[in-house]
């Protein structure tokens, strides 16, 4: 699962995560995966530790010209995915159970990684 793929279709926003290298195809175009830029600057992770879960936020407004479409977490054997809407927060819990990456989607800046040690 570390090696996870995202692609989004830049007419729908349709979000499709693959475990390895795919042809994805939305629209008829064939989407490219997604490059993850380090999340840092504008475009930072906040990561709190509760109990067994990860609260997940992101300072970044949620207009619907631009937002955060998704936050994922992923570890060896499992990804979390939360689905996020223009004008809610940028925030999500996620099992710990593992968790080496999360990934953040900006409909206009792309997407975002942060490693967790």
């Amino acid at each position: 699962m570390l090696r996870s793929g995202f692609y989004v279709c830049p007419i729908c926003g349709n979000t499709v995560h693959s475990m390895g290298q795919s042809v994805i195809s939305c629209h008829g175009i064939i989407l490219p995966p997604l490059e993850a830029e380090e999340a840092e600057g504008k475009h930072e992770i906040v990561l709190q530790k509760a109990e067994d879960e990860y609260f997940v936020s992101v300072d970044h407004e949620m207009t619907k010209e631009h937002y955060i479409s998704f936050l994922a977490a992923v570890s060896s054997d499992r990804v979390q995915i939360v689905k996020l809407y223009p004008e809610g927060n940028a925030e999500a819990r996620f099992k710990i159970s593992g968790v080496r990456m999360l990934y953040f989607y900006c409909n206009r800046d792309g997407l975002f990684r942060k490693r967790i040690k």
